[in-house]
């Protein structure tokens, strides 16, 4: 029997036996490199033109504003994490548990990205 939960967790879904130091690090790149594909799509679209350093933008302007949207975006995960946590810890106290496993899930499988 497992003693720590991430154990427990393994047992449900199984993880590959080898790990490489920079596992993590690809498949993130692989993740960022398919948003930033996206987002030029997205930006050509819009101004028929892709981005460029010679356009007539106040970029560091528009760094902070960016940094400022993304600490917003990670706060408000940040509580949906948060939520989830006291939903399925009440759905252990509750006589109806699936009621709260499903208001959890609601929560985590929210998509959108408001475009």
């Amino acid at each position: 029997m497992p003693s720590e939960p991430w154990e427990i967790i393994h047992e449900i879904v199984p993880t590959p036996t080898s790990h490489k130091k920079n596992d993590v690090s690809r498949k993130s790149l692989t993740s960022l490199e398919k948003v930033m594909f996206k987002q030029d799509d997205y930006g050509f679209d819009k101004y028929q033109k892709p981005l460029s350093h010679k356009m007539n933008y106040n970029w560091m302007t528009m760094e902070k504003e960016e940094i400022a949207d993304f600490l917003k975006y990670l706060q408000c995960e940040e509580d949906r994490k948060a939520d989830v946590i006291h939903m399925l810890k009440m759905g252990l106290r509750s006589d109806v548990p699936k009621d709260y496993i499903e208001l959890a899930l609601e929560l985590l499988t929210i998509e959108g990205t408001g475009k």
